[in-house]
């Protein structure tokens, strides 16, 4: 690799940990203002066993273009909503790392991460509504893509239960809109009542709940980097928080000892 380029080089790593389909991609630039060229992307489906897969992963890619962790100029984590062990796990990777490369980290929102790729393809507004357990799901609303790619929300990132989702797209009284998500799939029963009775709103294929590479290099290409770490978007608790006192009673453990030790490291 000519010296001079490598220099001026800038290496980016992604990494999108928000659901069962982890992402982990690798580019580079050579100016600020250039867009990123892809090296490489692996997705890997391993859930419950991420841990043992992410940060050999990275790894091995940067091996495999002749680089090593500390090259790595700026690393963009989709920060949520999403799966609390898989943001936590990625979060810490990315902490490690760029501890180690001195470089600087942005968060990214996954639900325009989704929906802009639906917003592209189709001339009307955008739900996308994500898994967030069994008939409850993160939902956002977007209005049609802006001439110019880029997109205007009509929410915030909501966690919701499903039917109150529906309830929340129903008052927009839209002409037509698109859905899109893995919460359309893991509630699909629901969704398929629900569409079924709303013709004016259609679902996007499968093939879209997993966002584009290209999408998040460009979320990421304008993100804002800083050398402090992001803050997930946990819009709501773990699965063991909600379920703490059933926990505490197995283990033996006080609720309230238990609490006060959470206090501190439990997002609110």
């Amino acid at each position: 690799m000519n010296a001079s380029i490598e220099e001026k080089e800038e290496l980016l790593l992604a990494i999108n940990g928000t659901e069962e389909t982890m992402q982990i991609i690798i580019a580079r630039r050579e100016d600020e203002g250039e867009p990123y060229s892809l090296l490489e992307t692996k997705t890997l489906v391993v859930p419950g066993r991420s841990v043992n897969f992410l940060v050999p992963s990275i790894r091995d890619s940067l091996k495999l273009f002749g680089y090593t962790a500390e090259k790595i100029s700026r690393i963009a984590l989709v920060a949520g909503p999403g799966s609390f062990t898989g943001l936590r796990l990625t979060f810490a990777a990315a902490a490690g790392i760029a501890a180690g490369s001195n470089c600087p980290v942005c968060g990214l929102e996954y639900l325009p991460i989704i929906a802009r790729g639906t917003a592209l393809v189709c001339d009307s507004p955008v739900w996308a509504i994500t898994h967030s357990r069994r008939l409850q799901v993160y939902l956002q609303g977007f209005e049609a893509a802006n001439i110019d790619g880029t997109l205007t929300s009509v929410t915030p990132p909501l966690p919701v239960a499903a039917q109150e989702a529906a309830e929340i797209i129903l008052s927009y009284k839209q002409e037509n809109a698109m859905l899109v998500g893995t919460g359309l799939v893991k509630n699909k029963d629901f969704f398929d009542d629900f569409l079924a009775g709303n013709p004016q709103y259609s679902a996007m294929p499968e093939r879209f709940n997993v966002p584009s590479v290209y999408d998040i290099l460009e979320a990421a290409q304008h993100a804002e980097y800083s050398y402090e770490m992001p803050i997930p978007m946990y819009l709501r608790g773990s699965d063991a928080e909600e379920n703490l006192e059933a926990i505490t009673r197995k283990r033996g453990i006080p609720l309230e000892a238990a609490r006060e030790q959470l206090k501190d490291i439990t997002p609110h």
